[in-house]
C-alpha cells in the first residue's frame, strides 16, 4: 500500500513539475505577444489623443522586447496621424533603457514617414544623444 502511494504521488507530482515548467516556458514566450496584443487594442481607440497616450505607456515600459518595439514604430507611423503624436511617443521610446537598435534602425528606415525636418531632427539628435 505505501509503494502504490509512493508511486501515485511521483506520478502526480512529476506531471505538476513538467504543467509549471512549460506554464512558466509560456509566459516568458506570450509576454512580447501580449504587448503586441496591446499594441493592437490601443491602436483600435478611436482618438489620437488616447492612441497616443496608449503607446507612450507601452514605450516607457522597461524590458519591452525589440520585436515589442519594432511593432511599436510600426503602430506609431501607421496609427497616428499628427506629427507631434508620433514624435512624443518615439522620444519616449529611444529615452528608454531598453530601446533596442533593432527598433532604432526601424526608425532610421521609416524617417521619412514623418512630415516635417523639426520632427525628423529632433529623432535624430535623441538617437545621437543615446551614443
Amino acid at each position: 500500500m505505501i509503494i502504490i502511494g509512493f508511486a501515485v504521488s511521483v506520478l502526480l507530482l512529476g506531471g505538476c513539475s513538467v504543467f509549471v515548467g512549460d506554464e512558466t516556458h509560456d509566459r516568458k514566450g506570450a509576454s512580447a505577444g501580449s504587448a503586441i496584443a496591446e499594441i493592437d487594442a490601443v491602436g483600435e481607440l478611436s482618438f489620437d489623443s488616447e492612441r497616443k497616450d496608449g503607446y507612450k505607456r507601452i514605450a516607457k515600459r522597461q524590458g519591452l522586447s525589440a520585436g515589442a518595439q519594432v511593432y511599436l514604430v510600426e503602430a506609431v507611423l501607421d496609427k497616428l496621424s499628427f506629427d507631434n503624436a508620433k514624435e512624443e511617443v518615439l522620444l519616449t521610446l529611444i529615452k528608454n533603457p531598453s530601446f533596442s537598435s533593432v527598433a532604432e534602425n526601424e526608425i532610421l528606415d521609416n524617417i521619412d514617414r514623418l512630415a516635417f525636418e523639426r520632427t525628423k531632427n529632433k529623432i535624430l539628435q535623441a538617437i545621437s544623444d543615446r551614443k
